[in-house]
This record gives structure tokens, C-alpha cells and sequence, in this order.
């Protein structure tokens, strides 16, 4: 009967944590999509957050269930470690899609320049001058004067300077190649 009970009572504490976790990504994703509103961003920008609102969610999700059912702490430790090596070799050969990621939701968040805007972001010789017509999770797309696409990487808008220019004015002069 005392094992009855307990189960009884895992089962209404996995009820509780998953419908839980159901109501905070509802309101989660609900927030980003009045943020996303208010702003005026892209939908696709914002479908973009509440992927990974609800990837996280996912993931804390399975861990209070591993809780709540008394997963072995030793057999959970080697499984992670065993998962973490793994992500870690991943992660190291792929280190830029996580910071471009990082980088895209700052951008989200910050909104410096949004889609339709032209920016002008300073790189030496490599300067890059054009419309963003595209703000993904990795990239973010511009398009010239003459029409030509440039992918950026969401962490190089960090690492440079980004000027938003006006719509109807002319662009400033780059001091640096004027002699």
C-alpha cells in the first residue's frame, strides 16, 4: 500500500510539474509575442525566441521529472558526464553557432536596428554598408547599394562597430580614406 502511495503521489507531482511548466512557456511565449508586437519585429524573429523557450523548457522539464521519480544520482552523474563530453567535443568544433545564437537573442532583446533599417558596420577595409533584410539565429542579412547579399554573423555585430543610418541622408564620410 506504501508503494501505491508513493507512486500516487509522484504521479500528481509529475502532473503538477508538467502543467507547470506548460503554463510558464504559454506565458513566456506570450510575452515574447506582445514584445515582438510592440516592437514591430520580424515573425520570424520571434518565432525564433519561443523555439527556444520552449527547448529549455523541455530540458528543465526533464530534469524535475528525473528528480521527481528518484533517478539514481550516481547513474545520472555518469550519464551526464557521459552527454557533456559529447556536447562539449560538438560544441567546441561548433563554438560560433552557440555565440551567434547567444548573439541573435541580445539582438532580440536590444533591438539596435531592426529588419528594413540600413546600418553600416566598421571593419577596416571590409567596411559593409546596406538594408537588413534578414535577422536570423546565426546571420544577419545585408543588401547593398548594388543589390549584392552579405551574411553577417550575429556575433560580429558585437565585435564591430554598427552605425544605423537615416533612411534619406547620405552616408557619412569615412574620414580614414579621405586624404
Amino acid at each position: 500500500m506504501a508503494d501505491l502511495d508513493q507512486t500516487l503521489l509522484r504521479l500528481l507531482i509529475s502532473a503538477s510539474v508538467i502543467v507547470g511548466t506548460l503554463v510558464m512557456t504559454s506565458l513566456l511565449r506570450r510575452l515574447v509575442q506582445r514584445l515582438g508586437e510592440g516592437h514591430d519585429y520580424a515573425p520570424a524573429r520571434v518565432f525564433q525566441v519561443k523555439v527556444l523557450i520552449n527547448l529549455s523548457a523541455l530540458v528543465i522539464l526533464l530534469f524535475a521529472l528525473g528528480a521527481t521519480w528518484g533517478f539514481s544520482g550516481q547513474g545520472f552523474v555518469v550519464f551526464a558526464t557521459s552527454v557533456f563530453a559529447l556536447v562539449g567535443v560538438a560544441l567546441f568544433a561548433a563554438w560560433s553557432l552557440l555565440s551567434n545564437t547567444t548573439a541573435a537573442l541580445i539582438l532580440f532583446f536590444s533591438a539596435p536596428f531592426r529588419v528594413g533599417d540600413r546600418i553600416r558596420m566598421l571593419d577596416g577595409d571590409n567596411t559593409v554598408t546596406g538594408e537588413v533584410t534578414d535577422m536570423g539565429l546565426v546571420t544577419i542579412t545585408l543588401r547593398d547599394a548594388d543589390g549584392h547579399h552579405y551574411n553577417i554573423p550575429n556575433n560580429m555585430v558585437f565585435q564591430r562597430t554598427v552605425i544605423r543610418l537615416s533612411a534619406n541622408k547620405e552616408l557619412p564620410c569615412d574620414k580614414k580614406h579621405v586624404r
